[in-house]
């Protein structure tokens, strides 16, 4: 059991590019900047929570602003990028200097807050851009980064651990120039399928019910003043370690077991999480109130990566463009994150029984399940929709080609290319004795399918998957992707 996870754990990061994962760097920056002691010491928790709420509103405005930016379909520049990042890195530095000047200290906060937008739908942009199976091994990978940069922040000297903090929204944007110039130069996004007014209320919708499970994790982080769990003042950052630690199993175990990659998906791992931390919220005490603050951590990392996972797919299909679902989402999510951490310092302040509240969110976060189902499936439902009308799928493409084929010449090698690519696939199939779903998913190697591709089109889980193409390099003696298309070419060489 232990090896074969070692083997599991080997080959998801054997795979990775170490440059995607910059978008670890960008949320180590979040975190370590407002909760670790790099930037505010201990005991200015006052200064740091303002600025916090500063620059969450300031980014959630740029980022809505960007959803109705000109030209979306060109992806953000090289420079607009590059800025971005040295922004933020000075006027995070900056901000040690002015602590005990609030007007000083907001100003800086929204300025980096603004700049912050732009990395955001910068990282969203690339992943949409990217190989699906890259992006779904990359974006959970991303909180290892993570991890790594919140200890060495931590567990480094002061002066030193505000340097790095600093410097981390520099590495995000130097890792994201790095993937664009391995990525297609001069790219533009397709133009959606539906106009971005028969989405948009869609897209608000989801966000909004997005908005209550932020609202619930941003109060149980700031309700839970010092000394009230086993995480000293200026070790709380160590809860983030440990939530991002757990989101980062959760979203592995996740991607690969799951069918579907959607909201539905999303949010049936995260509310419980939630719901958890809001019950052991209410019942207080050391324990309970450490397990809180470390199983709100994980249902924020966890919504924090997989979402960038799923609006990636929701942008290939050409429902909408990056900018669109990634500006609205997270400005609608970093919102809610604002209002509950609000409400939670409020009630720390005022020394209030939390379990009203507590009982409140979970209610609102239990009757957002099945909104969220409900809602994917009118998303579900646009997009059919928008691949019945551009003629996405096997399907929809095949009819299409059918029906314009005027002449039976036309007509007759259409077939014929057809059938000898099924034929050989076929002879292959029964000569290896594959089952038929081993058959199947043969055919759509043999055609190059992803496996996020065939994920879809099959309704079956990625591991399902995975473990059907080991048996099919097997009994087929091969050992690669490419092998195995050697073999159908070959093949069909031979036919002709």
């Amino acid at each position: 059991m232990i090896g074969k996870l070692i083997d599991r754990l080997d080959s998801f990061f054997g795979q990775l590019h170490f440059r995607y994962l910059g978008l670890g760097a960008l949320l180590a920056w979040v975190y370590c900047t407002w909760f670790a002691s790099g930037i505010f010491n201990v005991g200015e928790t006052r200064p740091a929570i303002l600025s916090l709420w500063a620059s969450l509103l300031a980014s959630a405005i740029a980022l809505f602003s960007m959803a109705f930016r000109p030209n979306k379909r060109t992806p953000l520049s090289e420079r607009t990028v590059s800025t971005a990042g040295f922004v933020m890195a000075a006027c995070t530095l900056s901000l040690r200097l002015v602590v005990q000047m609030p007007c000083a200290l907001v100003v800086l906060s929204v300025i980096g807050g603004v700049a912050s937008s732009v990395l955001w739908v910068a990282w969203g942009e690339l992943f949409c851009q990217t190989h699906p199976e890259n992006a779904e091994r990359s974006i959970p990978a991303s909180l290892v980064v993570f991890v790594g940069c919140a200890l060495a922040v931590h567990f480094l000297p002061g002066f030193l651990s505000g340097v790095i903090t600093s410097c981390l929204p520099v590495a995000a944007s130097l890792m994201l120039l790095l993937c664009k110039k391995s990525e297609a130069s001069e790219f533009t996004f397709a133009q959606p399928i539906k106009p971005f007014s028969q989405v948009f209320l869609l897209l608000i919708s989801l966000a909004a019910c997005s908005m209550v499970c932020s609202i619930a994790t941003g109060f149980v982080s700031v309700s839970i003043y010092p000394g009230a769990s086993y995480f000293a003042p200026d070790d709380i950052i160590l809860a983030y370690i440990a939530g991002a630690s757990i989101a980062c199993m959760l979203a592995v175990v996740a991607i690969a077991h799951t069918s579907k990659m959607d909201f539905s998906f999303l949010y049936q791992w995260a509310i419980p999480l939630i719901v958890f931390a809001l019950a052991a919220r209410v019942l207080g005490g050391m324990v309970f109130n450490t397990a809180a603050l470390v199983l709100a951590c994980s249902a924020a990392f966890y919504v924090e990566v997989l979402f960038y996972a799923i609006f990636s797919r929701i942008t290939a299909r050409g429902l909408c463009l990056p900018s669109e679902t990634f500006g609205i989402f997270r400005a609608v999510v970093q919102l809610g994150f604002l209002v509950g951490s609000f409400f939670g310092a409020r009630l720390v302040d005022a020394v209030v029984d939390v379990t009203g509240p507590c009982l409140l969110l979970i209610c609102a976060c239990v009757v957002m399940l099945p909104l969220f189902i409900n809602l994917q499936k009118r998303l579900g439902e646009v997009d059919s929709d928008a691949a019945i009308e551009s003629g996405i799928g096997e399907n929809a493409r095949a009819k299409t080609a059918a029906s314009s084929m005027e002449d039976e010449e036309g007509e007759r090698a259409l077939a014929m290319g057809q059938l000898s690519m099924d034929d050989v696939t076929a002879d292959l199939a029964r000569e290896y004795k594959l089952s038929p779903r081993e058959a199947e998913v043969f055919g759509f190697l043999a055609k190059g399918r992803s496996v996020p591709y065939m994920r879809d089109v099959l309704v079956i889980s990625k591991s399902t998957i995975e473990t059907h193409i080991k048996h099919i390099y097997a009994k087929c003696n091969v050992h690669s992707k490419q092998e195995l298309l050697d073999l159908v070419e070959a093949r069909q060489q031979m036919r002709e």
